[in-house]
């Protein structure tokens, strides 16, 4: 008898969050899948990261290579070109530079004005040998983090714009095959002069949070399935108490269970959607009110800062930016998608 009246009331919550998502997308407007493709690169490659200004679009791609896209004339330009890089995975605009992040043996930054290089911000002994996962600057204050080393994460903090970099004070201790994953360079986030925040995936799937620019930590752990292909993939916090965080197993995207997690207080506790996403995502975004998700069998949208999610688009992808006026979506073959943001009717 029990077990009958559970079955009924699981079927009921089922069919009020489906009535739910219903109710959501009657009242707001999607953008179909045949949104307009632009074509930066005929190289074999993918962009992790993609950063957009009011004129340009600007990629780091799997080769090595960070494309610059005029948004009217169609024209697009290796500014990396005859220099070697591995794979680059993150970008971040700062003092009308661009700076890219390499994950490779040495983990160069690379410098550009968005024209042509400009240098590099070599590392020295800093992080040789640390493969980085993500990198956020916002104004003047940067923080960057790589896997762990020694047994701790490679934490490191800027105060200039991303020109110099030195370790955080605090450190943060690993778990065994708990790293950080770099699949969108959002992994990371500064939210603040001083507040800075971080996940971990793996084995082990952690948040990480600073309030006094990494001299000590808050730590709380999220309820994914622990294995090697899973964990928090993306961060995006909205402000000190309100943010999202999404993730999965980039092994079995189609996985729709714990893929999305949402908090109130600062991070103090991670709740399920109630309405996941369609499966693992690699990258959160947050554009005038709306939250975005993207991974490799589409991209959903929450009007309800994570709580629910609608589905936006389908189609495989990295990573997300906008303009404010669009959504920029990376995709495989040198390639992005702009689709029109979630309106109401």
């Amino acid at each position: 008898m029990k077990n009958s009246i559970s079955a009924i009331a699981t079927l009921n919550f089922f069919f009020f969050c489906a009535t739910l998502l219903h109710g959501q997308e009657n009242k707001y407007t999607r953008r179909n899948d045949n949104a307009p493709t632009v074509q930066y690169t005929t190289d074999r490659c993918y962009s992790r990261s993609i950063l957009v200004t009011d004129s340009m679009v600007y990629t780091a791609n799997s080769n090595g290579t960070l494309y610059a896209s005029h948004k009217t004339n169609n024209t697009h330009t290796n500014l990396l070109r005859n220099k070697k890089f591995e794979e680059m995975r993150d970008l971040a605009l700062t003092n009308g530079e661009i700076i890219g992040m390499q994950s490779g043996s040495y983990g160069v930054l690379a410098r550009t004005d968005g024209q042509k290089f400009l240098g590099y911000i070599a590392p020295g002994s800093l992080w040789v040998g640390t493969f980085l996962d993500g990198m956020d600057i916002q104004g003047q204050t940067g923080f960057m983090m790589g896997d762990p080393k020694d047994g701790f994460f490679s934490l490191f903090h800027s105060e200039d714009g991303g020109k110099t970099w030195k370790p955080c004070e605090g450190k943060v201790e690993a778990f065994e095959k708990e790293a950080g994953f770099a699949a969108s360079g959002t992994n990371v986030q500064v939210l603040n002069d001083s507040s800075f925040y971080f996940v971990s995936g793996g084995l082990k799937s952690r948040f990480f949070k600073t309030i006094d620019k990494g001299k000590t930590w808050e730590i709380n752990s999220l309820p994914y399935m622990g294995n090697e292909s899973t964990g928090a993939f993306s961060i995006c916090m909205i402000s000190r108490k309100v943010g999202v965080i999404v993730g999965g197993d980039y092994a079995n995207p189609d996985l729709s269970m714990n893929t999305c997690f949402f908090t109130t207080d600062g991070g103090e506790f991670w709740l399920n959607a109630e309405i996941q996403t369609r499966g693992y995502r690699s990258c959160v975004i947050h554009v005038k009110g709306i939250f975005y998700s993207c991974g490799t069998n589409g991209i959903d949208y929450s009007i309800d800062n994570g709580v629910t999610w609608i589905p936006f688009a389908n189609g495989e992808y990295f990573a997300l930016a906008s303009d404010g006026n669009s959504l920029y979506a990376t995709m495989k073959g040198g390639q992005y998608k702009i689709m029109g943001l979630v309106s109401k009717k």
